[in-house]
């Protein structure tokens, strides 16, 4: 006799077969939505592909997680079947993976119930709250996150996986060799330590290929002779890194990684010195030969760096954000490096090094004409209101990570683009302040939790 469980998984496999053509049409509706999205990252989307999930997927995954176990009818089943629909957006590096998932909620406005709705397409959805990236059940970790539309009345629900070009050839290897295979069990400990070491060649190759695609990128892009922008905070950039090497271990003995504080201490001069483009190849050359004069200097990192005065800013955020930078200065080791070489390259008072220096890093993630005509539907003494309390909520969420990281350019990037995109969904959101005034509690947990994730 049968097994009732057979029963139920034919039940539900007829089921998933009546409604194929509905699940073609999402498919193509979701291929062309996610298209859109992440074509606005063409610099490291590479492309996507879509499949629908076969009979014989189905009815081993239906068996292998016991489906029939834990749902009563094949409806129930389909509903709790989270792959329906498979898509894979490849990016070209690993470091994309993140990237291309951070895209995403610029896309999608979270609500009270876990999922978000996508501002380009109502019936989409996907989970933004998964932690990210997950581990799977080789050890490694990947960008999955769950989805559902609403097409023809009917939920169909999908799975996004983000993969770069490596981690999608290792993908295949895995399935074909392994998955596909039971008879790739005689030495599973051999086995395992073989695929490792297969998985770990291949994000050397990552790495590689990357570096070989910047170079390429570079060499492209700078037709000119002599120095221009990007030679100029590539060298300048070394040059601070190779300096603070240099003299850690003539003073201490040993040397920590510097080398994104470097780049974003090279960020932070040209933004100050060089934007206004008045005279920038001879502030280049003085730049370049106070690093020479450093270098010949005796620097010991041991020492305290004090500065004239307290700071004190009347620009909320900067006041707040400038006395955390203080209050860490001489407690934890990064900050003391970096706001020595702060001080160092720009000579003169420490005061006014450490203020601009604060100054740069709020212009970075807040710019400030975008951010003058915010809220303008409010009244004007309403609109200010809003965004210092706004401005305010991401300096303590900087604070609160407590790590030097908040400063590193691409996390400073990524609060930016999250920052940005948060105050003009409130924009499309609240069309008056007291409305705004009633949700401002929800307001800010919501701005401390999308700031906290890019960090984790």
């Amino acid at each position: 006799m049968k097994l009732e469980l057979f029963d139920f998984i034919d039940g539900t496999i007829t089921l998933f077969e009546e409604n194929l053509k509905n699940y073609g049409d999402a498919c193509l509706l979701l291929q062309s939505l996610f298209q859109e999205i992440l074509e606005t990252r063409n610099d490291c989307f590479v492309g996507l592909r879509t499949r629908i999930k076969t009979t014989d997927s189905l009815k081993e995954k239906l068996i292998r997680n016991r489906f029939y176990i834990d749902y009563l009818t094949p409806e129930d089943a389909l509903r709790h079947l989270s792959d329906v629909i498979g898509i894979t957006a490849q990016c070209r590096f690993q470091k994309n993976e993140e990237e291309l998932y951070r895209l995403l909620f610029g896309f999608f406005d979270n609500d009270d119930l876990g999922y978000a709705q996508c501002s380009l397409n109502p019936d989409v959805y996907m989970n933004l709250r998964m932690r990210q990236p997950q581990v799977q059940r080789n050890g490694f970790t990947i960008y999955r996150v769950d989805g559902y539309c609403i097409f023809n009345g009917k939920r169909v629900n999908y799975e996004l996986q983000i993969k770069s070009l490596v981690h999608a050839f290792w993908s295949e290897i895995e399935h074909e060799v392994v998955y596909k295979n039971p008879e790739f069990v005689v030495q599973e400990r051999f086995n395992r330590r073989m695929l490792a070491a297969i998985r770990e060649n291949l994000d050397v190759v990552d790495e590689q290929l990357e570096i070989m695609y910047e170079q390429i990128s570079e060499e492209s892009a700078s037709s000119k002779v002599g120095m221009d922008e990007i030679s100029f905070k590539t060298l300048f950039s070394r040059s601070i890194n190779e300096l603070v090497n240099q003299k850690m271990r003539e003073s201490l003995g040993f040397t920590t990684d510097f080398k994104k504080c470097s780049a974003v201490l090279t960020q932070y001069i040209y933004v100050k010195d060089f934007v206004n483009g008045e005279n920038n190849g001879e502030k280049m050359i003085e730049y370049m030969k106070l690093m020479n004069m450093l270098s010949q200097s005796n620097i010991d990192f041991s020492l305290r760096v004090d500065m004239e005065e307290s700071f004190h800013s009347p620009d909320p955020f900067c006041n707040m954000i400038g006395r955390y930078f203080e209050s860490r200065m001489n407690v934890d080791f990064q900050w003391h490096v970096l706001f020595m070489m702060v001080f160092l390259i720009n000579g003169g008072s420490h005061i006014e090094a450490f203020t601009s220096f604060v100054e740069v890093i709020r212009l970075l993630l807040i710019q400030p004409r975008w951010y003058e005509e915010r809220f303008m539907n409010f009244a004007a003494a309403h609109a200010s209101e809003a965004k210092e309390h706004l401005a305010l909520t991401l300096a303590e969420a900087l604070c609160d990570i407590g790590k030097i990281d908040i400063i590193h350019e691409d996390k400073l990037y990524h609060c930016m683009e999250e920052f940005r995109s948060f105050i003009e969904k409130l924009e499309e959101r609240y069309k008056d302040y007291p409305s705004f005034y009633r949700d401002m509690p929800r307001i800010t947990n919501a701005l401390l939790h999308q700031v906290t994730i890019i960090f984790q």
